[in-house]
Formats: structure tokens, C-alpha cells, sequence
């Protein structure tokens, strides 16, 4: 049982964003264990990256609303879900492994975790052996052709757009904090990543 869900919540997470694949060592399945308890990890398998209400999620997988009600908060606060509060009201929703969960694991981050983490991105995540993983974002011919522009916002623009935001968090950037874990550091500043709105107050 113990093996079965963790290659399921695999099966899962490699449906979404860059993927999940997996690998000859099972590395990517020590850290779903280091992550996941087993319970959390058929929760998440019941999940969907549509934002849910405990009380709904209970009612459409059969299980104790309470019970849920106290899974999803604490998978909420290890990371492994997203949680946004408006008001007395709070949903949750699955997200990827990476933009996601990996991001994430900023007060969880540490040797053991980097280490792994450097192993699967090795084996795993950065490996691009055609045939094996699917790059995430790829030229599909459309049998015309397309105009390329690369607009950049100027300053004032992207200013605008800031100020309507009403949370704006700062946090350390897990790459930079990964890799000094495990002695690659590039010795520029860790305090580099912005997130806005909900994201934001999540993390924070």
C-alpha cells in the first residue's frame, strides 16, 4: 500500500505543470514520503486545482467533513496544497510540484531535502533524453506563420499593475536556497522572489 500511493500521487503530479516523471532510482518517491504522509497523500489524490470548500470536498469524496476540514489545513500548512481565505471562508486546491509545492518548502527546506531534490533534478525533472520527458512548453506547428514580438512592459506600466495589489510578499528564492544547502550557492541575494494577491498571502 505504502509504495502503491505514493506511484499514484506520482501519476498525479506529473499531469501538471513540468511534470513529475519518474526515475530508475525512485528518488522522486523518497521525497513525495519526506513530504507526504500517506494519509495526505490520498487526500491530494482527491483534490483538483479547482479552489474547494472542505465541507464540498468531504461531501464529494464521502469522508468526515471534519476530518477533512483538519487534512487540508494541515497539508495547507506543510505546503502540499493551496489555500485561500476570504473572510470566515476557506478552499483549498491541489498544485503542481514545481511552480508549486517545491516552491513552497522554504521553512522545510534542508541538506537531506536539497540533496534530494539536486538528485531528482538531475534524473528527473532536467532530463530532456528525447523520449523520455515531454518538454513543457514546445513549438507546435500551426501550418501558417506567426508574427513574433517579445513586448516588454515599461516601468510606469508595470507599476500601475503592482499598485493594485493589496498583498505584495517578498520571499527567499528556493532555487538560491537549495543550492547553497548543499554547498553550489551563487552568492547573490536569496530575497529576490515577489508573489501577489492570494498567492501572497498564502505564503506569507
Amino acid at each position: 500500500m505504502t509504495t502503491a500511493i505514493y506511484n499514484r500521487l506520482r501519476e498525479q503530479l506529473d499531469q501538471y505543470s513540468v511534470g513529475f516523471p519518474a526515475t530508475k532510482s525512485g528518488i522522486e518517491l523518497k521525497i513525495l514520503q519526506r513530504l507526504f504522509t500517506e494519509d495526505e497523500a490520498a487526500m491530494y489524490l482527491d483534490m483538483t486545482m479547482m479552489l474547494e470548500a472542505p465541507d464540498a470536498v468531504a461531501t464529494r469524496t464521502g469522508r468526515d467533513s471534519g476530518e477533512v476540514s483538519a487534512l487540508l489545513e494541515q497539508m495547507a500548512a506543510k505546503g502540499l496544497i493551496f489555500r485561500k481565505r476570504k473572510g470566515d471562508e476557506v478552499r483549498y486546491a491541489a498544485v503542481a510540484f514545481v511552480i508549486g509545492s517545491y516552491e513552497f518548502q522554504l521553512k522545510n527546506m534542508d541538506r537531506e531535502l536539497a540533496e534530494m531534490m539536486e538528485a531528482y533534478l538531475e534524473e528527473g525533472l532536467l532530463d530532456f533524453t528525447p523520449g523520455k520527458n515531454i518538454l513543457p512548453l514546445r513549438t507546435i506547428p500551426v501550418q501558417q506563420s506567426i508574427e513574433v514580438s517579445h513586448p516588454v512592459a515599461p516601468y510606469s506600466q508595470a507599476r500601475e499593475i503592482i499598485k493594485t495589489k493589496e498583498t505584495i510578499a517578498l520571499t527567499d528564492c528556493i532555487c538560491r536556497v537549495q543550492q547553497e544547502l548543499i554547498g553550489k550557492g551563487c552568492g547573490k541575494p536569496k530575497e529576490v522572489c515577489l508573489s501577489f494577491g492570494s498567492h501572497a498571502d498564502y505564503y506569507v
